[in-house]
C-alpha cells in the first residue's frame, strides 16, 4: 500500500477527475487513515486507502485555482498581493 504524507496530491479511486491534497494523514486508523481537501470543495473529509491513489498523470492548475488556493492559506494573516503571487507560483511548482 502507498502511503501519501500531508501535502501530498492524490486523485479519487473511482472518480478520477476528482483531485485533492492530503491535510491530514493517520498511521493509527486503517480504515480512515487519509483527510483529504478536495480541489474546489470548502472541506475536507476522511478517505480510506482504497479511495484514493497517487495522480496518474500530471495535473495542470488554473492560475485562478492556484491564487485561490494561496489566498485561503495565506488567509488571516498579514499580506499583499505580492505574497499571493510568490505563495501561488510557489504552488505551480
Amino acid at each position: 500500500m502507498t502511503v501519501f504524507s500531508e501535502g501530498g496530491r492524490v486523485q479519487h479511486a473511482i472518480d478520477r477527475h476528482r483531485i485533492g491534497t492530503v491535510m491530514e494523514y493517520d498511521a493509527h486508523d486503517s480504515s480512515l487513515p487519509y483527510y483529504v481537501r478536495w480541489d474546489g470543495d470548502e472541506y475536507a473529509m476522511w478517505m480510506s486507502a482504497d479511495d484514493v491513489e497517487g495522480l496518474s498523470a500530471p495535473q495542470t492548475t488554473s492560475r485562478e485555482a492556484l491564487a485561490t488556493r494561496a489566498k485561503e492559506l495565506l488567509a488571516g494573516t498579514a499580506h499583499t498581493g505580492a505574497d499571493v503571487v510568490a505563495l501561488a507560483a510557489f504552488l505551480a511548482g
